[in-house]
């Protein structure tokens, strides 16, 4: 009896052996395969990496630098603030002897103004309205010029003003009525006109 256990238990030791040598075999015959099917697909991708490089080389493809927007607009900023404004000095139309029916100068009308101020605009086009019946020159003075201090200091605050024949006339806005009024009286004056009370003086007042 012991030596049929004996036989079967190496029996037994002999086929468990023998069945891990089975196994340890069959891992070995698909190792080659699977080494074979890594090494492909790392080509693969290395192929795909290397594709992908060299088109974006080709194509000159670059990644745009952090923060370039926010540079270029910062320094696009800057430079709109460093520049001067400009002067709107100047003639805006002027009427001559032959403009005018009574063969006689016509009016001549000075609008204290500076860049950007839309009052101005307004007194511009009630003027530029009414210029071919009621014929009158009219210029601008900008007060913001390095030369045109004295009328800053006065009229800094009260832009649109208005001189009728180098005298004050109004301020702030103006109507097609008064604009014809005052008009027809320097015409009837023969180019005089009465100053108007009201001038502002904003230096004046800060002293």
């Amino acid at each position: 009896m012991v030596s049929n256990t004996t036989t079967r238990g190496s029996r037994r030791a002999l086929m468990s052996s023998h069945h891990h040598l089975l196994l340890l075999s069959g891992v070995a015959s698909l190792m080659p395969a699977v080494t074979n099917a890594f090494i492909s697909t790392n080509q693969h991708h290395s192929n795909n990496y290397h594709q992908l490089t060299t088109s974006i080389h080709r194509r000159s493809v670059h990644l745009p630098k952090r923060n370039s927007f926010q540079l270029s607009s910062s320094s696009s900023s800057s430079s709109d603030e460093e520049q001067p404004t400009n002067s709107v000095t100047g003639p805006i139309y002027e009427m001559t002897n032959d403009d005018n029916n009574n063969n006689t100068p016509p009016p001549k009308i000075k609008l204290f103004t500076k860049e950007g101020c839309t009052l101005c605009d307004k007194v511009k086009d009630i003027l530029s309205e009414i210029r071919t019946d009621y014929p009158h020159s009219l210029y601008a003075v900008d007060i913001t010029d390095d030369d045109k201090q004295v009328w800053f200091d006065k009229y800094k605050y009260d832009i649109p003003v208005l001189h009728m024949e180098d005298v004050y006339w109004t301020k702030h806005r103006l109507t097609k009525e008064e604009a014809i009024q005052g008009i027809e009286e320097a015409v009837s004056a023969g180019g005089e006109f009465e100053c108007r009370k009201g001038e502002p003086d904003a230096g004046r007042l800060e002293h």
